[in-house]
């Protein structure tokens, strides 16, 4: 085997290495894109955890449970905190909301976030939490929810008591 037999074996092998490093490098930019799409999702899955445990405080709790009746006895402190909890709803979406349009957030995730949204905006006082606060939003943001407003009717919402003992009587005829 001349030294030129062996240049061209030397090239032919390191192309080969080439091919499988590039090869290696996709998979692991791949595995990398999906352990970032996973750790977003489970910060969205943290940060929802976070504002609904919040409402189990009691204060906190009995705030928003007169705030989603209408109670318009409410004092000022009872009215900062609904507001302040349903503006953590806002922020919630809004970075949702900018990782989707970023395209870092799946068609999945967030048509969770947009359901939930649109749900939350069907409630009074989540809608007035709005007005007061999107003056905090990013302007497109603002437009969106805005038009989102335009075309959701506000619901009275019923006791939650109420409609827990309705249905939990219901699941206790239905477990005899």
């Amino acid at each position: 085997m001349t030294l030129s037999d062996l240049a061209a074996l030397g090239s032919f092998i390191s192309g080969i290495a080439v091919v499988f490093s590039f090869v290696f490098l996709a998979l692991q930019l791949r595995q990398s894109n999906k352990n970032q799409r996973a750790l977003m999702q489970q910060g969205r899955a943290s940060r929802w955890i976070d504002i609904i445990l919040n409402r189990t405080e009691p204060t906190v709790s009995e705030a928003i449970t007169r705030a989603m009746l209408g109670d318009m006895s409410m004092d000022g402190a009872q009215v900062q905190t609904a507001v302040i909890h349903f503006c953590a709803l806002f922020w919630s979406a809004e970075d949702s909301y900018l990782q989707h349009k970023a395209g870092l957030l799946d068609k999945a995730g967030w048509e969770t976030e947009l359901s939930t949204l649109r749900a939350n905006l069907s409630i009074p006082t989540v809608r007035v939490s709005w007005k007061v606060n999107r003056i905090a939003f990013n302007e497109e943001f603002r437009a969106y929810v805005d038009s989102l407003l335009q075309e959701i009717k506000p619901l009275k919402r019923p006791d939650l008591l109420t409609r827990w003992k309705n249905m939990m009587a219901q699941e206790l005829v239905e477990a005899s």
